[in-house]
């Protein structure tokens, strides 16, 4: 990582602290932006598609959809406990992990074990992550749908145009027999995704991040994993016993559409549409400032494009890579933006590119 880097990313740092996926929880690092939870109900205003060149074989179409909506919703519906490991970046991270579901209620608890000590607890559509050495909780009001172990970014994206499945059998994995399907990218705009899904419950239990040559760039997997455990209704309670005195901040994002925000894209990115744009109340630079997100998914991978205001010391062009994710520091006028997502570099240039200020 060049410190350039590392410079360019700092004040994007609390605008994704308290929202990052369950990877970046459990790997401490700030990466995965593009990943940021958005609550389906919201996505109908800023839409915007993209199609692509590729044509689209309804009988894969039929059988990816429905066997992703399988693996998303075991991970939404069955009750699962273990500890699972996150290999990224050259970082080694584990975690544990509690999900149930009580009386129609969704609970869950994910603790790193390694470095600073992060909890994140979710009771249905609320989210705190504890922060204990910073005396810190971070409250949002939706919930981390689809981080590890769950799949979809984007429920009805088209997914046989822009990735194809592929069964390579089974394996023993956490103790479990599994099958192993690959998902591989029709074009190179995205990475490709080997997985290990439970048989009987369609769990996923381990998912590998493959670039085009078929390299691992980012693994995450269950080392222990209980299919039927007892569920814990006090889950959350007790994860916030001893935490009087802390600070509690609430992050709060508000819906937008790119024509209030003036941004624009000159050409669409193949098979990305626009999930949904928010404004962000943050302090940059040690002033409250207005940060403005913009976030795409193709269903699978996904980019945000974070828009604040520009700081001499960030330059243009620098660059970060960890794992499978990468990020893109540009300048458009007086802004600085910052594209990052685990898709290739080629797709966040491509990106930045295409932004454009509309007035």
């Amino acid at each position: 990582m060049r410190c350039a880097a590392a410079c360019c990313a700092l004040w994007l740092i609390p605008a994704i602290a308290s929202a990052t996926a369950r990877q970046d929880l459990a790997a401490g690092a700030g990466t995965q932006a593009a990943a940021l939870p958005l609550n389906p109900a919201q996505k109908g205003d800023a839409a915007t598609s993209a199609s692509g060149s590729h044509p689209k074989p309804q009988h894969q179409e039929a059988s990816l959809q429905s066997w992703l909506q399988r693996v998303s919703q075991a991970a939404k519906d069955r009750n699962y406990s273990g500890v699972f490991v996150v290999q990224s970046g050259g970082r080694i991270v584990t975690s544990t992990i509690d999900h149930y579901v009580v009386h129609g209620n969704t609970l869950e608890r994910v603790e790193t074990l390694d470095g600073q000590r992060r909890i994140l607890v979710c009771h249905n559509a609320e989210t705190r992550t504890i922060l204990p050495d910073a005396r810190l909780i971070v409250v949002e009001d939706h919930h981390t749908d689809y981080s590890f172990p769950r799949m979809l970014k984007t429920p009805h994206a088209d997914y046989a145009t822009h990735y194809k499945l592929k069964q390579e059998g089974h394996e023993r994995c956490a103790g479990y027999v599994c099958d192993v399907t690959r998902i591989i990218p029709r074009d190179d705009l995205r990475y490709g995704y080997r997985l290990w899904t439970e048989q009987r419950s369609g769990l996923l239990v381990k998912a590998q991040t493959l670039n085009d040559q078929g390299k691992v760039l980012d693994q995450v997997a269950f080392t222990q994993l209980d299919l039927n455990p007892k569920p814990r209704p006090d889950l959350v309670s007790k994860a916030l016993q001893g935490t009087s005195g802390y600070q509690i901040e609430h992050m709060r994002a508000s819906l937008s559409t790119p024509q209030a925000q003036g941004w624009g894209l000159s050409q669409p990115i193949p098979g990305f549409e626009s999930v949904g744009i928010y404004k962000r109340r943050l302090m940059l630079h040690g002033k409250p400032a207005e940060v403005t997100q913009w976030l795409f998914s193709d269903g699978l991978a996904s980019v945000s494009l974070f828009a604040g205001p520009s700081a001499d010391s960030q330059q243009a062009g620098a660059s970060l890579h960890m794992g499978d994710t990468n990020a893109l520091l540009a300048r458009k006028g007086a802004w600085s933006v910052i594209v990052i997502g685990a898709v290739p570099a080629k797709t966040l240039q491509l990106f930045a590119d295409s932004l454009k200020q509309l007035h």
